[in-house]
């Protein structure tokens, strides 16, 4: 689970949101420093993956790319 104060800086990322933090929980991305030097493709399909279907689409990804770069700029 996304403890509060992580799930507080990931919603500051452009396009996320709490459904987008539920399916990061469902893979087992917990913090934001989880995020560091990912790639947002991978995390969409193992998104995909887990939500048994193709859901995450490239506003998806392009979400999942504005995390990743804050978790860049601000994760230890």
């Amino acid at each position: 689970m996304i403890p509060e104060e992580e799930r507080k800086s990931m919603l500051r990322a452009h396009s996320i949101g709490p459904t987008m933090i539920r399916y990061l929980e469902e893979i087992g991305i917990e913090r934001l420093a989880d995020l560091r030097g990912a790639d947002p493709h991978e995390i969409a399909m193992r998104m995909n993956i887990a939500l048994g279907r193709r859901h995450i689409n490239s506003l998806g990804v392009a979400a999942l790319r504005n995390l990743i770069a804050l978790a860049e700029r601000e994760a230890p």
